[in-house]
C-alpha cells in the first residue's frame, strides 16, 4: 500500500507544484533576509528616510533601525536560526508568509482528496479492505514527501547562511552542531505534522475544492484570530498561540514565540511540537472515524 501511495504522489502534478512553491517561498524569504542588512546600511549612510516600495520618513527609520539592526546581525544566533528555519519564517519569525506551512497542509489534503475526486479510492479499498491501513499508507507517503521537501529546504537554508557569513566581514557560525541539527530535526517534524494535519482535513471534507478552501480559510483566519485575542487581552493571553500555524512557527526554529512576535507564548519548542502533534492526531483520528463509517462514493 505504501508503494502504491508513493506512486500516486510521484505521478501527480500537484505534488510537484506544491513542492516547487515551498522551495520558491524559501528562496524569497532567504533573499530578503540577505538583502535587509544592506538596505539598513544604505539607509543609515543616507542619514534619512529610505524607500523600499514605500517612502519611510527619517523618524520612522530612526525608531525601527535598532530593532531591525539587531535582527539583521549575521553574527547573532537568532539570525542564523532564522536562516536555517525550514518554515522560512524570516528574521526572528516576524516576516513569515507561511508558504511552507500552507504547502504542507495542501500536500496532505491533495494526497487523499485526489483519490476521492478521481474515484481511485474505490479500487484501492477493494484491494485493501482495511480503511485504516489505507489511511496509514497515505500518512506514510505524505510524511516521506514532506521529509524530502524538508531536506531541500534545509540545503537552501544552509546555503543562505553560508552566503550571509561569507559576505559579512567578521561574522562566523554562532551555532553549534547540536543547535543546527536541532533546528533541522524540529523543522522536519513540523513539516510532517502539518502534512498529517492536511491529510486529516482532506479525509474529513473529501472534496478537493472544499479541502483547498478550508486550508486557505485557516491560513487567513489564524493571524486575524491571534491579533484579536492579543488586542482583547492586552497581550496577556496565550490562547491563540496554540493554533497550528503559530505552534509550527514556534517549534521549528525554537526560542520564544513571545520574543519573536511580541505576544504571550504557550511554552518552549517541545511544548509547541506536542501541541501540533495533538492537532494532527485529533484531525487524523476524526478522519479515520469518518473513513470507516462513511461510504466511499
Amino acid at each position: 500500500m505504501y508503494r502504491a501511495e508513493m506512486l500516486k504522489l510521484r505521478t501527480t502534478r500537484a505534488t510537484w507544484v506544491v513542492a516547487a512553491v515551498a522551495v520558491a517561498g524559501m528562496l524569497v524569504v532567504q533573499a530578503f533576509t540577505l538583502l535587509l542588512p544592506t538596505i539598513l546600511r544604505s539607509a543609515d549612510a543616507a542619514g534619512g528616510g529610505t524607500t523600499v516600495g514605500l517612502q519611510a520618513p527619517p523618524e520612522m527609520v530612526a525608531e525601527l533601525a535598532p530593532d531591525l539592526g539587531a535582527l539583521a546581525d549575521v553574527s547573532q544566533p537568532a539570525f542564523q536560526r532564522s536562516m536555517l528555519d525550514l518554515l522560512g519564517t524570516g528574521l526572528g519569525g516576524s516576516g513569515s508568509v507561511g508558504v511552507a506551512t500552507v504547502c504542507m497542509l495542501l500536500l496532505g489534503v491533495l494526497a487523499v482528496t485526489t483519490d476521492f475526486r478521481t474515484g481511485g479510492i474505490v479500487p484501492t479499498a477493494l484491494v485493501q479492505p482495511s480503511r485504516l491501513r489505507i489511511l496509514g499508507a497515505k500518512a506514510g507517503a505524505t510524511a516521506t514527501v514532506a521529509l524530502g521537501v524538508g531536506v531541500v529546504l534545509a540545503l537552501l537554508g544552509a546555503l543562505g547562511l553560508l552566503v550571509a557569513i561569507v559576505t559579512t566581514p567578521g561574522a562566523g557560525l554562532a551555532l553549534g552542531p547540536g543547535d543546527v541539527l536541532g533546528v533541522w530535526a524540529r523543522g522536519l517534524a513540523v513539516l510532517v505534522l502539518l502534512a498529517w494535519l492536511g491529510l486529516g482535513i482532506g479525509t474529513l471534507v473529501r472534496g478537493q475544492v472544499a479541502g483547498v478552501v478550508t486550508v486557505a480559510a485557516l491560513a487567513l483566519a489564524e493571524p486575524i484570530v491571534r491579533g484579536a485575542v492579543t488586542l482583547l487581552s492586552g497581550g496577556d493571553s496565550a490562547a491563540a498561540e496554540w493554533l497550528p500555524r503559530g505552534l509550527g512557527a514556534l517549534a521549528a526554529p525554537g526560542g520564544s514565540a513571545a520574543a519573536r512576535r511580541g505576544g504571550a507564548a504557550p511554552g518552549g519548542a517541545l511544548a509547541a511540537l506536542a501541541g501540533l502533534a495533538a492537532w494532527a492526531a485529533l484531525l487524523l483520528g476524526g478522519g479515520a472515524v469518518s473513513l470507516r463509517r462513511r461510504d466511499l462514493v
